[in-house]
């Protein structure tokens, strides 16, 4: 007559299982990397982004820009072009009559290549008093007649009649002039800060991302030791 079988042992009351050689205990299991993998590559996603983003909106910005100045704003010799509607120094007020409804650019001219007027000390006074210049999204230059040509602001006037832009006297210069044009289409001088709301938020994204890129290579960096 046969022995019996064995009795298997109840469940988790088993032998465990048996050392590596020379009783050295099992190898700890390896880390994962999921998280500095995610965290790397969705950096350079959002890093790309970004920077789609910011060309985007920086085209945008400048062709809204090149499309709203008038060719002939100035003058090779520095005087107003047909289709300036006032040019004069920015040490003086600078008048322009006002009779149609819509949006008039406020610019800077000068030889320089850089602006030397703040926006906030261009300011701007209409027949019932002091007139908000909303500032421009995006920052830049144009080259008219071998003038350099800055925005400044853009002006919508509530009513017809005569308004003169002043520039603070402490930062005001005779060889810096101020110069209005328009009127223009108030939603194509909208369409140029939407473009610079584009180019900002590639700008941040970018910055995100490029953060969340050095983030993850060194918790990879960390990972591996």
């Amino acid at each position: 007559m046969s022995a019996p079988p064995p009795e298997r042992p109840a469940p988790g009351t088993g032998a465990p299982p048996p050392t590596p050689a020379g009783g050295q205990p099992y190898p700890a299991p390896r880390p994962r990397r999921t998280g500095p993998k995610v965290l790397t590559f969705g950096g350079i996603a959002v890093l790309v982004v970004g920077m789609i983003l910011g060309v985007v909106g920086f085209v945008g910005a400048a062709r809204g820009i090149v499309d709203l100045v008038p060719t002939d704003l100035v003058t090779s010799e520095g005087t107003a072009g047909s289709d300036a509607l006032a040019l004069g120094p920015s040490t003086t007020p600078v008048p322009f009559d006002v009779r149609e409804k819509g949006a008039y650019l406020v610019l800077e001219v000068s030889q320089d290549r850089s602006s030397r007027l703040p926006a906030s000390a261009v300011g701007a006074e209409g027949p019932s008093g002091p007139v908000r210049i909303s500032r421009p999204e995006e920052s830049g230059s144009l080259e008219v007649n071998g003038w350099s040509v800055f925005p400044v602001g853009v002006l919508v006037p509530d009513e017809q009649g005569t308004y003169a832009i002043v520039v603070d006297p402490q930062v005001a210069a005779a060889d810096v002039s101020i110069a209005v044009s328009g009127p223009y289409n108030a939603d194509s001088v909208a369409g140029i800060g939407g473009s610079g709301i584009v180019l900002l938020i590639g700008v941040l994204l970018g910055g995100l991302g490029f953060a969340m890129l050095v983030a993850g290579i060194i918790w990879w960096a960390v990972a591996k030791k």
